[in-house]
This record gives C-alpha cells, structure tokens and sequence, in this order.
C-alpha cells in the first residue's frame, strides 16, 4: 500500500522476485488454490505502476503530444491488466466459491446487503482483486476509454465495503480490509466516503494505519 499511494516504485514487480513467490509453497492451501493466489500476487505488484501513471494524468494538458503517448501507454496496459484479471477471477471463481449476498447483522443502513464468504483468507484475495478492478476502471475512465467505467468504479468500490462486515472481524480483521478500503476512499462519494471514514474509525484502536485522519484521496 505504501508504494501504492506514495509515488515509490515497487521492488516486488520483477522477475525475480516473481520467481521467488513461485517457489513459495502455503502446506494448508490446496495447490490449485496457492498457484492461483501466488498468480494474483504477481500480478498486483504491477498495480502501483498503473496508479503513479493514473496519477500523471491528472491537471496535465491532454492535448499535448506527449501526454496524448502517456495516455495510450496507460490505457493499454490497463486494458491488458483488465483482460489478465478477467482470466484469473474466471479461474479463481471455480476452486473458491465467490461470496453470496446476506442481510447486514448490524442493521447497516447504506449497505444493508452483505457479502459473505467461505473463508476470511479468501474474502482478502477478492477485496483484493475488487480494489484492482476499480483501479483499472478508474484509469480508463480518465484515460477517455469507452465503457460504463464510472459504474464499473462505484461497483468494486460497493463490492469492497459490503465485505468489510465479514471480513473485518477479529484482531487481524483491519488489516484486511485496510488496502481495499484505501482504495474505496480514493474513488467513494461522499456519502460512502463518510461511512468509510466511520469504520475506519472503528478499527483504529486495533490498526493505526486506519486512523480517519491518516486517509487523504491521493487520486
């Protein structure tokens, strides 16, 4: 997250350090599963790259030359991302059920709706995956690509906070949910941006990073 929305480069996006992951073997996953997640991994060490980019596109002259290059680099490489992502979760989806829809235990008056799923390790790699697709809509929305982009956004942004009920429980619950909800902020409303604020400031005690007054939109 750091290198996400810091401007620094992330030393995890390399060949080499990809060949490290992939000798890496988790015992209590089922091998499918693990190649699967470790595939996830890599692929998200490139989302830091796609958002210092996103960051160039903003207040710049989009009539000049050289932004005109930068954006069609950007958008190519998002559309390449969006087509990679749209593999794994097809693949993904089949060997870890994707989460179902409940009723809010709490009551929740903007998502009274709740996503649940099988698992607390599994419910991390979707909000996962949630948060790059809603990065990626978010640059070719800017970038001008055609496409319901700007729904697509407010979708994976939903997908993420109807997840933080069941994901964010017990001590190691705000880390979870800590960079999909990073994510959601940049892109929310202000109304979801309010409720995000207000879970943040439940997890604080237990998260410092999740201290309201540490989330500035950096987008």
């Amino acid at each position: 997250m750091h290198s996400m929305f810091s401007g620094e480069e992330c030393f995890l996006a390399s060949d080499e350090w990809h060949d490290k992951m992939r000798q890496q073997y988790t015992s209590d996953l089922p091998p499918e599963v693990h190649n699967s997640i470790e595939l996830f991994f890599a692929y998200f060490t490139y989302a830091p790259s796609l958002v210092h980019k996103l960051y160039g596109l903003r207040n710049v002259d989009a009539t000049s030359a050289e932004t005109l290059q930068t954006i069609s680099e950007v958008r190519s490489k998002a559309l390449e991302m969006q087509i990679n992502l749209a593999i794994w979760y097809e693949q993904f989806s089949q060997i870890v059920p994707p989460p179902t829809e409940n009723i809010s235990s709490t009551g929740d008056e903007l998502y009274p709706i709740i996503l649940t799923y099988t698992d607390v390790s599994y419910a991390t790699i979707y909000c996962g995956y949630y948060s790059y697709m809603a990065i990626i809509h978010e640059i070719l929305k800017t970038s001008g690509y055609p496409g319901e982009h700007e729904a697509m956004v407010a979708y994976f942004r939903d997908q993420i906070c109807k997840s933080v009920e069941y994901n964010s429980v017990g001590v190691m619950g705000p880390y979870r949910m800590g960079f999909p909800l990073r994510v959601a902020f940049e892109i929310a409303d202000p109304v979801t941006r309010s409720w995000i604020l207000n879970r943040l400031e439940q997890f604080s005690n237990i998260y410092a990073a999740a201290q309201p007054e540490n989330y500035h939109t950096a987008l």
